[in-house]
């Protein structure tokens, strides 16, 4: 099979392996499988897909399309593409049998970062594809039952049918891992540009343009910014610039109109831009291209007439614009003068007050002048002194020296910016600080007194607040940065970063560096100061093992050593299957931010542990105590014999990785070691 387009990737044995844990982990769910006949003079043309899709053809050669990549595929091809990819298949010179089979992956929770984790490497769910399959009639015979299965409308059909997708998704990846087969990856970052390119003179949501493709906001703005070198907001505020820039130059439209046609929405977020992009204000420019204007005009020279490009020879005349009629220069003051007469001019018909005849509806000339000279000042020192701009990976941000009313919205992570003594006017549901302990409240709980809780995605909610600063993440936030901007200045994190990179981040946010500096140093000492506490009592070499719940009650091995400060932060060590298994960073199948364990089989990675340390998300501690003492695999492990088990609940700070909760949790968390019966042998 041959294929012409993008340049593609080989499936490396790492990619497939990637696919295939995403395919294990996720949640997928079959949507339809159908059947179609399709004739050369009766082809299929341009179909976007619903969903992510198969798709089958045999029968007869034909031209398969995805994308605007084409395969040409034999008596059978497979070809596999994400939601809103565009499908034509052509026959070529019979008919021909085409099957589809429709699912979806549905999106994991907050919590399942293993496979946020991975998805961010690689998703399967939207690679394009195609192939001439090995076995095709064992690929024919398996879709042939599945679209068989899927129709008859009898539930247990249709459960033997997804499993039919399942083993054919297991032989595709066999068949990849064996062969030479290219992967084609969708161009979205050419997607965005066309589509900010042809609409930028409307109010465009981007995020509500990624949620046409099939691909994540995360990754969706790093292969922007790798290509581009700028953030999606940016590309579109500099596209505006320049449309303004031309109408500036070639129309007589007033400052509020060329705002209102280039997607500003105002003549202050116009200005506001263009002294940012062009360091000028529209009027300025405009002068100053007026003034710099070569005009072309007929004097008394010979022509030749037209030819296919224009005016041959036409003679050019270096003037001033409407400033000629001065004639020749006869003194700078002149030129200066009528200079500053068209600048107030222009800045007076690009006034937004309405045309009135009315006397009392007309500005006074001085205060007219006022406006013109404010709205000419070079970029003001007073705008410099009050904000600062701070990097991050969604682009440069400008926010306030230092901000009154701060939204934060990563979940109960609001303990990163406590520290600073900012003030927080509110959080989302899982930032609630009315649900942390006690321990929590008495030394932090000063800093959020009156805060209000507000779904990230009630935007109304969060403008009520009136933020002059919205701290978000890629991970927590429900609403885009796009959409917050339009409220405060909204600046997204990573709040998995090392606790360092941070704090020194927020150091840089709210101008504080010698603060984070302090905190930095103060965590550090208190972390040796724990770690010396359970050297003391021999705790320091016993193997630990941390397990966190979700809310259907599974529990699960945190399987990365940066979260909370059980491994990082006291050195302490998981049992060796617990370790290879899940920390492992060098082993992808080993690496992810959460790994569910069937308690039938928890006793594998358990038996040998000292220690158990259990947070779940119910509210009640002593309910899952109540929930696991009914297992008999549980009431077996040596370390819940020996009493040695900490069982903590969704109010705890023991998994929460914010600085707040992290210099808590160094005390409470020691302490609590320190009362296990292994501690006083």
């Amino acid at each position: 099979m041959s294929k012409e387009g993008h340049l593609t990737n080989l499936f490396t044995q790492e990619m497939i392996e990637i696919a295939v844990q995403l395919w294990f982990r996720s949640s997928i769910s079959l949507i339809d499988v159908r059947n179609y006949v399709l004739e050369p003079d009766n082809p299929l043309e341009k179909y976007r897909m619903p969903t992510s899709m198969f798709i089958f053809t045999q029968g007869g050669q034909a031209s398969v399309t995805l994308n605007h990549i084409s395969y040409q595929s034999g008596r059978f091809g497979l070809f596999h593409g994400g939601k809103g990819t565009e499908l034509s298949i052509c026959p070529m010179d019979a008919r021909m049998e085409t099957y589809m089979v429709l699912y979806k992956a549905e999106t994991a929770p907050f919590y399942r970062r293993d496979i946020h984790r991975l998805l961010d490497q690689l998703n399967p769910f939207i690679q394009l594809f195609g192939f001439a399959p090995a076995n095709p009639l064992y690929y024919m015979d398996k879709i042939q039952s599945l679209y068989k299965s899927w129709n008859v409308n009898v539930v247990s059909d249709q459960v033997y049918a997804k499993g039919l997708l399942y083993q054919l998704v297991h032989e595709v990846y066999k068949e990849l891992e064996h062969g030479m087969v290219r992967l084609v990856e969708p161009d979205f970052v050419d997607s965005i540009k066309r589509y900010l390119d042809q609409n930028y003179m409307e109010q465009v949501s981007i995020q509500s343009l990624i949620d046409m493709l099939p691909v994540s906001r995360s990754q969706l703005v790093r292969l922007f910014k790798k290509r581009e070198r700028k953030s999606f907001q940016r590309y579109l505020n500099e596209r505006r610039v320049e449309a303004a820039k031309q109408y500036l130059q070639s129309t007589s439209a007033t400052i509020q109109e060329v705002a209102l046609g280039c997607g500003f929405g105002d003549e202050l977020n116009l200005q506001r831009m263009f002294k940012k992009y062009v360091q000028m204000t529209p009027s300025e420019y405009r002068l100053k291209v007026m003034l710099n204007m070569d005009v072309y005009d007929v004097d008394n020279d010979s022509h030749y007439p037209y030819n296919e490009i224009g005016l041959q020879n036409a003679a050019e005349f270096k003037g001033d614009g409407e400033l000629s009629m001065f004639g020749q220069i006869r003194s700078k003051e002149i030129i200066l003068a009528a200079a500053m007469s068209l600048m107030l001019l222009l800045s007076a018909c690009s006034s937004t007050a309405p045309a009135n005849n009315s006397a009392s509806a007309s500005p006074a000339p001085a205060q007219t002048q006022t406006q013109a000279a404010e709205s000419t000042q070079p970029e003001g020192t007073e705008v410099r002194e009050q904000t600062r701009m701070i990097k991050t990976d969604q682009g440069n941000v400008e926010v306030p020296t230092d901000p009154k009313r701060i939204v934060y919205l990563v979940g109960n992570n609001v303990g990163d910016i406590l520290p600073f003594g900012k003030t927080v006017v509110g959080v989302d549901i899982y930032g609630d600080p009315s649900k942390r302990p006690e321990s929590w409240k008495q030394q932090w709980g000063q800093h959020v007194e009156g805060v209000k809780v507000v779904p990230g995605k009630d935007l109304e909610g969060i403008m009520a607040l009136e933020p002059d600063l919205i701290i978000g993440s890629p991970t927590w936030a429900s609403s885009s940065p796009e959409q917050l901007g339009k409220i405060a200045p909204t600046i997204f994190y990573n709040e998995m970063a090392s606790l360092e990179e941070r704090m020194t981040f927020f150091g840089e946010v709210f101008g504080m560096p010698e603060r984070a500096e302090e905190l930095i140093a103060e965590y550090n000492s208190k972390a040796e100061a724990a770690k010396q506490r359970l050297k003391e009592a021999n705790l320091n070499s016993k193997k630990i093992v941390f397990l966190q719940g979700v809310e259907e009650g599974e529990p699960g091995l945190q399987g990365d050593k940066t979260r909370g400060i059980i491994y990082e932060d006291l050195g302490m060590s998981a049992p060796e299957l617990v370790e290879n298994e899940f920390f492992n960073r060098k082993n992808p199948k080993t690496e992810g931010y959460y790994a569910p364990i069937s308690l039938e089989v928890i006793g594998k990675y358990l038996n040998e542990a000292d220690i158990i340390a259990y947070t779940n998300f119910g509210t009640d501690a002593d309910e899952l105590k109540k929930q696991l003492s009914e297992v008999e695999i549980w009431n077996s492990l040596p370390a819940v014999k020996a009493g040695n088990v900490m069982l903590y609940s969704v109010s705890d700070t023991l998994s929460d990785y914010d600085y707040a909760s992290r210099i808590v949790s160094l005390d409470t968390f020691v302490s609590a070691l320190l009362e296990l019966p292994i501690a006083k042998k």
